[in-house]
């Protein structure tokens, strides 16, 4: 047995991977632990896409020091234990004696392969560094590196993955055969799940000036509809009732084979050799969302009412700077047949203020273009120029403090639009299902991904109930249980 503990930065397909990862590990003897000092083995899974997420890894990175410094010790550690248990909270007969030693620390993702000789030179007890976050690829890197329980070979002290070009081919030409293979092939951890999220196109061909993402992923690589199918499937059987496809760009999938099949006929094949009660997808690039992909999929009952399109700007100048390839009006025209086709439909969208040369003006477009679509909910940012992008060299005479301004403002704007929008839920008895508890208050969870919190509830986390809302607040609505 050994123990693992997993942090993750960044967005949903992080999240993926590190899920799948955890499988992985779990299916080589790995039991999952929540605090890393319990841990035998750490795997940091990174971003960086915004300088606060990188800022944030490298900030836990150097927060494992003491661990890498320590002295063997004794705890326990309950064998099998949900990642959010605490073992010394455990009875005692739930308990195992396990022994710590300095861990091994792994970091991965989107940070490594920008940043590699720096990790190196800052947190020299990192051991290894794999430049994916790719499951199938940091498993195969671990195998060489970490003494798994069948294996009798220790570590060096600082062993560090070096991939160089041809080794980066092969890890890539590995991933898309080798993690295929894995979809399905190992169970879910030991504690309920109810929720998953699976990966089905990699990278991106797009090319936005502001976003690293095609540097540090590559291009668009997608995973056969067979596989997809399979793990969902998988999943269906393993009692989870709401599956993610995720992608960096989701509706391009299959451009890789030429959309033969595309991300319509994956959606049918899912929803057509599966009896997975809900299915979602995400995230959509405003300019592959065609009239087929709304009308054909958004309109499927067991597809959730839930849309997230990405703006960035309403200004069509700083569209075009950030290369979107669509105008204002196109994505105008897009929204109002999304909400034709479903009208219960939860809209929410990304934006960037503060992108360099905007003006006054056309950062009220912005303004304009929320007060017109009134987006369900917002994930708004300041502009954050990352290195190797086109935008990175464009002139940004513009201060933090005017583009932190500008954000506030757009915050505040739009958290009272979402405030408004979403009272139509009030009063309304929606399904949900049910998380679990937290903090005395039970945690149930709509179709369109908005947690409900409820006094009490008798079904089991997993079960559907139904819901009533009764208040919207900013990130959770409040209700009661009905017909239970």
């Amino acid at each position: 047995m050994f123990t693992f503990a997993l942090k993750t930065f960044g967005c949903q397909m992080n999240v993926a991977d590190s899920e799948l990862l955890a499988r992985m590990l779990s299916a080589r003897g790995g039991v999952q632990v929540a605090r890393p000092e319990l841990a035998d083995l750490i795997v940091v899974n990174t971003c960086v896409v915004r300088q606060k997420a990188e800022d944030k890894a490298y900030s836990f990175i150097g927060g494992l020091r003491p661990l890498a410094l320590r002295k063997e010790a004794a705890v326990s550690v309950r064998v099998d234990a949900p990642a959010h248990w605490v073992p010394e909270r455990l009875p005692p007969d739930a308990l195992s004696e396990h022994a710590l030693h300095p861990p091994f620390i792994a970091v991965i993702g989107c940070l490594v392969p920008l940043s590699a000789d720096f990790v190196r030179q800052k947190f020299p007890y990192v051991n290894l560094l794999v430049k994916t976050s790719e499951p199938a690829v940091v498993m195969s890197e671990l195998a060489q590196a970490f003494a798994f329980p069948s294996q009798q070979r220790e570590p060096a002290a600082t062993e560090h993955a070096q991939l160089g070009a041809e080794a980066a081919a092969a890890s890539c030409t590995e991933a898309a055969s080798g993690e295929d293979e894995a979809l399905a092939g190992y169970p879910a951890l030991a504690f309920p799940r109810h929720s998953a999220f699976i990966n089905v196109i990699r990278g991106c061909n797009h090319g936005c000036s502001f976003c690293i993402v095609p540097r540090v992923r590559g291009g668009e690589v997608s995973v056969p509809v067979a596989d997809v199918v399979a793990e969902v499937k998988s999943l269906q059987e393993q009692g989870y009732r709401h599956v993610t496809l995720l992608g960096q760009n989701i509706v391009s999938y299959g451009s890789d084979w030429k959309h033969q099949p595309g991300f319509v006929e994956l959606m049918d094949a899912v929803l057509s050799q599966s009896e997975i009660p809900w299915l979602s997808f995400l995230t959509s690039h405003p300019a592959d969302l065609t009239r087929e992909m709304i009308t054909q999929v958004l309109s499927q009952e067991r597809v959730t009412p839930f849309l997230h399109l990405p703006i960035q700007s309403g200004s069509d100048r700083i569209l075009d700077l950030m290369r979107r390839k669509h105008t204002v009006a196109e994505y105008l025209e897009k929204i109002e047949l999304v909400r034709r086709t479903r009208p219960d439909v939860f809209l929410t969208t990304d934006v960037i203020v503060g992108f360099p040369g905007e003006t006054r003006e056309e950062f009220e477009e912005t303004l304009a273009l929320l007060e017109r679509v009134r987006f369900n909910d917002a994930f708004m940012f300041a502009y954050s120029p990352r290195a190797g992008t086109l935008a990175a060299k464009y002139h940004d005479p513009q201060s933090r403090a005017e583009k932190r301004a500008w954000l506030n403002e757009l915050i505040t704007l739009q958290r009272g639009i979402a405030h408004e929008v979403n009272q139509r839920y009030v009063g309304r008895t929606l399904p949900a299902i049910v998380e679990g508890k937290r903090n005395g208050v039970t945690i149930v969870r709509t179709a369109f991904n908005k947690p409900v919190t409820i006094r009490h509830t008798s079904r089991q986390p997993g079960e559907f109930t139904d819901v009533r809302i009764d208040e919207v607040a900013v990130s959770t609505f409040r209700g009661v249980e009905v017909n239970a």
